[in-house]
């Protein structure tokens, strides 16, 4: 009987070890300052990891340089510290930076394993509330006499690839700010610091809907459900230039296959969730799970798409 107890204690350690091993930390790194879309993303996903699989994600924010300061955590990590490293970010960090920095650190084909599309945002073209514009029409009328300034969360981001493509498209003398971060260019919006911003609904919801900003195009090839009144600039006379948002998650290369497997089919039971979907629509993000295979052509189909397109802008960074 003893024999039986030591033996029954034995294999309920051994079961538990490997649930705690299979269960270990994942440590979810995002290129991008606390309080935007990509951040509320992960700790939404943070969070309902931890309570539907007993799975501990840790969010880490580590912005700069186009996501090469996040991509350097994700490729020097090490594992035994930090569990299994995940990498979050948009169709910038993934698609874009390719045809933009002359001397990029990370190639996502080598360093990354793709797992799920997350989700995607449409982009509005918004004004403060005191602004002269009422359309785009107007916008672009005024400059093309004088200089207008537009603010983005950084060089190379999707909303400064939006402002060049509206330059470029009008004619328009367009100054590019770049900004740390979503926040602080919508915050300078607001005030009137700068002439307007691209940006998705997440930030500037609170504020359109408060009347500091005011939504005068979708960047979109049709009417966004979720601001069906607001045209879009092929609406406005402005055809060529269009561009959404979306956001995708990979493993660092390296990572053992059970383990992407795991954490790709919790990834995609948490974002399927009703009520992880609505609480995003509420935050005008529409998620969109995929599988690994359809996330990786994505990638490449966008940065194929692109790549003509930034490089007749001429956008060159270092």
């Amino acid at each position: 009987m003893k024999v039986w107890l030591k033996l029954a204690t034995c294999c309920a350690l051994m079961l538990g070890a490997q649930a705690h091993a299979q269960n270990k930390n994942v440590t979810l790194v995002i290129p991008y300052p606390p309080g935007g879309a990509a951040d509320q993303l992960a700790r939404v996903i943070s969070q309902e990891m931890g309570t539907r699989f007993d799975q501990k994600v840790i969010v880490e924010n580590r912005p700069g340089a186009g996501a090469q300061v996040a991509m350097n955590v994700v490729k020097n990590a090490n594992p035994n510290a930090l569990g299994t490293v995940l990498f979050l970010a948009d169709s910038g960090a993934y698609s874009l930076n390719r045809h933009m920095y002359q001397r990029l650190n990370y190639d996502v084909a080598t360093d990354l394993i793709p797992m799920t599309l997350a989700a995607k945002a449409p982009v509005f073209l918004l004004v403060n509330k005191d602004s002269p514009f009422k359309t785009v029409q107007d916008l672009v009328a005024a400059g093309q006499k004088q200089e207008l300034t537009y603010g983005s969360p950084g060089m190379g981001t999707g909303t400064h690839l939006l402002g060049e493509m509206l330059r470029k498209e009008t004619g328009a003398r367009l100054v590019h700010v770049p900004y740390k971060g979503a926040g602080p260019a919508l915050i300078d919006a607001v005030s009137g610091q700068i002439d307007f911003i691209f940006d998705v609904l997440t930030g500037s919801r609170g504020f359109l809907e408060d009347g500091r900003l005011r939504a005068i195009a979708a960047a979109t090839t049709e009417r966004s459900p979720l601001r069906p009144d607001t045209p879009t600039l092929a609406e406005s006379g402005i055809p060529n230039v269009a561009f959404t948002i979306w956001w995708g998650i990979s493993a660092k290369a390296g990572t053992p296959a059970d383990e992407v497997t795991r954490l790709t089919e919790q990834l995609t039971a948490v974002l399927n969730a009703p009520e992880v979907v609505q609480k995003f629509v509420d935050f005008g993000i529409e998620i969109q799970p995929s599988t690994p295979q359809a996330f990786a052509e994505l990638i490449e189909s966008d940065a194929t798409a692109m790549g003509p397109m930034i490089q007749s802008l001429q956008i060159t960074l270092d």
